[in-house]
């Protein structure tokens, strides 16, 4: 049986019809000798990359993709893993795909490594029945009715998706990415205590900070972006490793004449809550919508990978990766990081200046500020 790829993952999968080194990450991580038993640490790799299905996905020319049982479960299509020893320590090295996966998927195979390594046992992952599952959600009225609300709400937008670029966006050059972080963690008592009162979550709050910052930037009263939604949605669906997260559409308005705080954050909580519950159609993705989300700011709360890899029950040090430049994939992401609360603005250089972005995050951080205010 093989299926489409997912909507992500077919985004992925077109990108690299024309560079197919897109979305491409390699990690190094360097381990002491004495601290590991070298073959154990392989079979327990192993261990938890085979008990993902993805990693035996085998995509074809049209993008479809079925799964292939891999003897050699170390090196596929899109992931490759290779342990190199040196006279004092060991390099694992990791090459891997988006195409694969989403940044849940980095935490449930660190995770399964962990419990492998200690000799636990792994949770299975049901990524071929919920390839099932979205086939059959296609054929279903609801699908139909999620994508006539989607397109009602979002599909004739004539506000703003992003600050205004420095450059144009269709420059031929390829964009490389820059980097710009702020330390919110001052603020995380309050944020923390704002998100429980008003049932707001982090990733719908700084959605609408950065919708307003928006509205500033541009000189106008309405906004729009999308934020990235986890998309595990019961118990079965925890353990999947694939492209499971959804773009989602969000926008804000401040057209009438006095627009409250709390005004703001129930329209924030209703974006969310509404994109959630009609998220089983990829509007943001799907022609012609895509001309416009695909170059939509995004906000995205992310994973603490390194967080997680401090539960290994050995030493280790994660090489930092030191390519430059660095190919950007999308014009503006807004990432937040959580314990301590940062805020990291991952950019197309090609598209903005540094002091045109510096601004922007001036503005996030001002309407931060000023929704928290008492």
């Amino acid at each position: 049986m093989n299926y489409p790829l997912l909507p992500y993952s077919q985004l992925v999968f077109d990108m690299q019809k024309t560079n197919a080194e897109v979305y491409t990450s390699e990690q190094v991580v360097r381990l002491n000798k004495e601290d590991v038993d070298i073959p154990h640490l392989q079979h327990a790799i192993e261990q938890a990359i085979r008990n993902h299905p993805v990693f035996s996905m085998h995509v074809d020319e049209h993008g479809r993709q079925s799964y292939e049982h891999l003897s050699d479960i170390m090196h596929g299509q899109y992931h490759a893993v290779d342990i190199v020893a040196h006279d004092r320590f060991i390099d694992v090295h990791f090459k891997n795909n988006r195409i694969l996966g989403d940044g849940q998927s980095g935490i449930l195979l660190i995770e399964d490594m962990i419990r492998a390594y200690n000799n636990l046992p792994l949770e299975p992952d049901n990524y071929l029945n919920y390839l099932e599952h979205m086939e059959q959600t296609k054929q279903s009225t609801r699908y139909e009715q999620d994508r006539l609300w989607l397109e009602a709400e979002y599909g004739h937008l004539s506000c703003p998706v992003r600050p205004t670029t420095d450059a144009p966006i269709d420059i031929t050059n390829t964009p490389t990415e820059g980097l710009l972080t702020e330390d919110y963690s001052a603020l995380q008592p309050a944020l923390n205590l704002l998100m429980q009162e008003q049932l707001i979550p982090l990733s719908a709050f700084f959605s609408l900070a950065s919708a307003l910052a928006i509205m500033e930037y541009n000189g106008c009263d309405e906004a729009a972006l999308t934020w990235a939604y986890e998309g595990r949605e019961n118990k079965e669906e925890q353990h999947i490793y694939g492209s499971l997260h959804r773009d989602i559409p969000f926008k804000i308005s401040q057209k009438t004449t006095a627009v409250q705080k709390k005004d703001l954050i129930r329209q924030a909580r209703h974006q969310a809550r509404q994109g959630i519950a009609h998220s089983s159609y990829p509007l943001t993705l799907t022609y012609p919508h895509s001309d416009i989300w695909n170059y939509a700011l995004n906000v995205l709360v992310q994973p603490s990978v390194k967080e997680k890899m401090s539960d290994f029950p050995f030493p280790f040090e994660l090489l930092e990766d030191e390519k430059t430049p660095r190919v950007a994939y999308s014009l503006l992401d807004v990432e937040i990081y959580e314990e301590p609360l940062t805020v990291l603005y991952r950019y197309s250089a090609t598209h903005y200046k540094e002091e045109s972005i510096r601004r922007f995050a001036g503005l996030v951080r001002k309407y931060v500020e000023w929704l928290l205010e008492s």
